[in-house]
């Protein structure tokens, strides 16, 4: 019997010899495309360089952080702030800086940039270059200073530090940059946040109401209407903007889109402008009390009553996380901003009491009074520091800058003052036509409203008149400056806008062009992981 083996056949051996060499060609030529896309990933696969500053936009002087993705892995790159290297980086083996690395919307410890004093409001780039390939990206800042609560700041000091336009050498070539027409009297203080003007006025039947208005244009981005809106200063805090109403609500809209978010209602002050810090709202009420509100949800938080029965608290100071605030008890009072315990009140005056919200500098707190002048207290203890008497009342509250307090007396009085603010020392007087409004200071100059219909702007160190612009009527309205920009309302039944003239602007205070990065030089001695300041433009 014949025994069966499977055996193949030469053209069958051949077959396979050819199959396998077909195969391991195959194979091959997978690994080298493999290997290549590995070394050298296609431009649709490839991964940009990019860079994000947080945040986006700041004052001068201000710092953001710069962080990146997409770039070689262990480059070094320098950072540059329109046109002058201030930072120099490396990347990790991915390929990034200050960025997690499964999460890259996660900011860890970027290179932090220090933006230059004397950068002037508007865009500006920074531009990041690998020193080895060239690589490179940008993004823009936007230098921008906000004027986002009466006074400035919670503790009412009125003083903007970072405005670098408008000085006593600019300040007398102040022009109406656009004005907006209202069917009443506008009487509250503005407040300005990134870009947006918010006024309010008095008026009836809903025709009054909260305005929000480009701050370069003029142009209404959208109006709140109420039933006779306050006279008094929004606050506008992250994104929301809280207000007072007549009808006794607190009131808390989106910034952007004036869309109501939340109300509540307590028997107001309405012309007090709330006070907003670390998520609380600080408001004064008509019938002696002091209230706090969560400011996400208008969730009351504690009260606080003034003993004396039928006092009107003046509006709030909040500093240090003390709530300083007057009464017509004539007595000033602190309070623990958490809780509302009194921590210690001290007499101002006595019957004629204080009348506006107290500032609050250098740990000292500063209010004024009907009749009997201005007060300095200790911050800290409410010890009596100094006085100084007018002969008129004070309705106002006063600015504090550079170890000078600023205040306007009216009525009988009708002088702005400048008084040293540690011994109360007076260093100039300035006569105005009727009733000062309270000043703000900035960059050498001081500004303020007056009701004999003129907005004025004097040299803050002799009190010299350097510009005055004449409105139809009394001014009670306070001014916000910021940005180059003053603003002020009047009862002229208009709001306005007042700059330096546009041929000035674009000719000495316009920001760089956007920079090429080719063009850029890089700061040689500068060491990885360090930034140096941005000098100042001579």
């Amino acid at each position: 019997m014949r025994s069966h083996h499977f055996s193949l056949s030469a053209s069958q051996r051949l077959n396979s010899i050819r199959f396998s060499a077909k195969g391991a060609m195959q194979l091959l030529t997978t690994f080298l495309v493999f290997s290549l896309c590995l070394f050298f990933p296609s431009p649709a696969t490839a991964v940009s360089p990019h860079i994000y500053d947080v945040p986006q936009a700041g004052p001068p002087g201000s710092q953001t952080q710069t962080v990146g993705n997409g770039w070689d892995p262990n480059a070094t790159i320098d950072i540059y702030f329109d046109s002058t290297d201030v930072g120099l980086v490396d990347t990790d083996n991915n390929g990034s800086f200050g960025m997690a690395l499964r999460a890259p919307t996660i900011r860890q410890n970027g290179l932090t940039i220090q933006v230059p004093k004397d950068a002037v409001p508007g865009q500006h780039w920074i531009t990041a270059v690998e020193r080895i390939t060239q690589l490179q990206a940008q993004v823009a800042f936007t230098v921008r200073t906000d004027w986002p609560q009466f006074h400035l700041e919670p503790d009412h000091t009125g003083f903007n530090s970072f405005e670098n336009v408008l000085n006593p050498e600019t300040v007398g070539n102040l022009t109406v940059r656009w004005k907006y027409p209202t069917i009443y009297d506008v009487s509250g203080t503005p407040v300005v946040a990134n870009g947006v003007v918010y006024f309010g006025f008095d008026y009836q039947y809903e025709l009054g109401g909260l305005y929000a208005v480009d701050a370069s244009t003029g142009s209404l981005r959208w109006k709140y209407p109420c039933w006779w809106w306050a006279s008094g200063s929004p606050a506008v805090v992250n994104g929301v903007v809280y207000f007072n109403t007549v009808d006794n609500y607190l009131n808390a809209v989106d910034a952007l889109t004036g869309v109501l978010l939340w109300r509540h209602s307590i028997p107001l002050n309405y012309s007090s402008p709330p006070a907003v810090v670390n998520g609380v709202v600080y408001v004064a009420a008509n019938q002696d009390y002091i209230y706090a509100l969560e400011a996400s949800t208008g969730a009351q938080l504690w009260e606080f009553a003034v003993e004396s029965m039928s006092s009107v608290p003046t509006p709030p100071a909040v500093s240090g996380g003390v709530v300083y605030f007057g009464s017509d008890d004539g007595y000033l009072y602190a309070l623990d901003a958490g809780t509302g315990a009194l921590l210690w009140k001290s007499p101002v005056g006595s019957s004629p009491y204080p009348t506006a919200a107290p500032a609050v500098a250098n740990g000292v707190v500063y209010i004024g009074t009907l009749y009997t002048g201005l007060y300095a207290l200790n911050a800290s203890t409410g010890g009596f520091m100094w006085k100084y008497a007018t002969q008129g009342f004070i309705l106002g509250t006063p600015a504090v800058a550079n170890g000078v307090v600023y205040f306007g007396a009216g009525y009988a009085d009708d002088n702005v003052y400048a008084l040293d603010a540690g011994t109360g020392a007076l260093l100039w007087k300035f006569a105005t036509g009727q009733d000062p409004t309270s000043p703000a200071v900035g960059n050498g100059l001081v500004y303020f409203g007056s009701f004999d219909d003129n907005v004025y702007a004097l040299n803050a160190g002799t009190g010299q008149l350097l510009w005055k612009y004449t409105t139809g009527a009394g001014i009670v309205s306070s001014p916000a400056v910021v940005n180059g920009m003053l603003y002020i309302g009047s009862s002229d039944n208009n709001f306005y806008a007042f700059g330096l003239p546009q041929q000035e602007m674009s000719e000495k205070f316009s920001p760089p062009e956007r920079p090429d990065p080719a063009r850029l030089t890089p700061n040689w001695p500068l060491q990885p992981n360090s930034t140096v300041t941005p000098p100042l433009k001579k």
